[in-house]
């Protein structure tokens, strides 16, 4: 066989394999950006597109040319993100193989679609996620069940002590007024007698007071943990669930913040989901927001409200806000700046999961040195699901 006819039986040969390639091939031109031949895989997903610019958004499709143009070794194992058909976002897994004869260069481009094998992963990662957490919440059930039945046992003995107190106070009081008559006006514990009469029950009060709200967020924690247990959808008020995250959280708020702040809209429609999960969800924000805070002056608000069909929940911080290069990353899962402090990288990933479990989404903005606002928007039970 002559040598003309071996070299065009080997190109033969080339194309053949090239064209039943496992995986979609392109052959570019590297310094005319054009395509000089795609593979019948590759002819398959791109369709009409005979200019990769239009698979791609432009700053990604800049950087995708660029790496051609200056590919000169195998570039190995590189994603991308592509417009899928209706516009929604996909990635691709690529490989770049230069090849040079005499003064000619040409770029292999071969690449396969690995978007749903990832939201095949995410999803196993969130269920894997969501596993832990009830693992946990099992495990911190028994563990409050056994404190919260002592602290009350506690709170109860207080409570009982002090209305013997009461009754005690009653004739100490009389003593005093006629201590005082005998001998004028006279000071107890700090106290002018003349006003320990009001001050002594004042003082009773914020006690019993706070041995009852020391009570209250002992079951309110523990509703919370059980309620977690379940995985049952009900309507909800969602200022009632604010209002009670608020007042498991006062501790940390006061910790944090001089500047809290509630503004609810009243009268919101009912929206439907699990009660636990939305409280875990505005939880985690509101820590996120106070945590941020460089000092206790900066400001904490909470809003909510009716936009279009919309319910919204608003955290807006006057925190330290986050770098323009992490936001792309702030939903990942176990992605943290805070594992030096006991971040898990799973709260804004949790938080955005559930809230697309109830058919809604979460927005974030923020701002370096200015602050964060976070926006919930949830479908309420009249527009998703009909009036009950």
């Amino acid at each position: 066989m002559k040598s003309v006819q071996v070299e065009a039986f080997l190109n033969e040969i080339l194309l053949r394999f090239i064209d039943f390639h496992l995986e979609p091939l392109v052959i570019f031109d590297p310094e005319r950006y054009e395509i000089l031949y795609l593979n019948e895989k590759a002819r398959d997903f791109l369709g009409n597109i005979s200019d990769l610019s239009a698979l791609f958004q432009e700053d990604e499709y800049l950087n995708f040319i660029k790496l051609i143009r200056d590919c000169y070794t195998i570039e190995e194992k590189r994603v991308i993100s592509f417009k899928r058909e209706g516009n929604t976002k996909g990635i691709l897994l690529f490989n770049l193989y230069p090849i040079a004869f005499d003064n000619y260069r040409t770029v292999i481009f071969t690449f396969c679609d690995i978007t749903e094998k990832i939201k095949h992963k995410e999803e196993k990662r969130r269920k894997n996620a969501q596993l832990i957490l009830q693992d946990k919440l099992k495990s911190i059930d028994f563990v409050t069940s056994s404190i919260s039945h002592e602290i009350n046992n506690i709170c109860n003995f207080m409570i009982n002590n002090f209305r013997i107190t009461f009754q005690a106070w009653n004739d100490v009081l009389n003593l005093i007024r006629e201590y005082e008559e005998e001998n004028g006006e006279f000071i107890v514990g700090g106290i002018s007698s003349s006003e320990v009469d009001k001050v002594i029950p004042r003082l009773m009060i914020s006690l019993i007071d706070g041995i009852n709200r020391i009570s209250d967020t002992i079951d309110n924690f523990k509703r919370y943990v059980r309620e977690g247990l379940k995985s049952d959808f009900s309507l909800i008020f969602v200022n009632d669930v604010i209002r009670r995250v608020v007042a498991i959280l006062n501790h940390h708020i006061v910790l944090y913040t001089e500047n809290f702040n509630i503004n609810l809209e009243e009268s919101l429609p009912k929206i439907k989901g699990n009660l636990q999960k939305l409280e875990q969800v505005i939880i985690n924000l509101l820590i996120n927001a106070l945590q941020s805070l460089p000092d206790r002056q900066r400001g904490v608000y909470i809003s909510t409200g009716l936009e279009g069909e919309k319910v919204y929940i608003e955290i807006k911080d006057e925190g330290m806000g986050i770098p323009k290069h992490i936001m792309p990353y702030i939903f990942e899962p176990f992605f943290s700046t805070k594992y030096s402090t006991g971040g898990s990288g799973l709260g804004l990933y949790l938080s955005k999961s559930i809230i697309e479990e109830f058919g809604g989404e979460i927005i974030v903005n923020s701002e370096e040195n200015i602050g964060t606002t976070v926006k919930v928007y949830l479908p309420h039970e009249s527009i998703q699901y009909g009036k009950f």
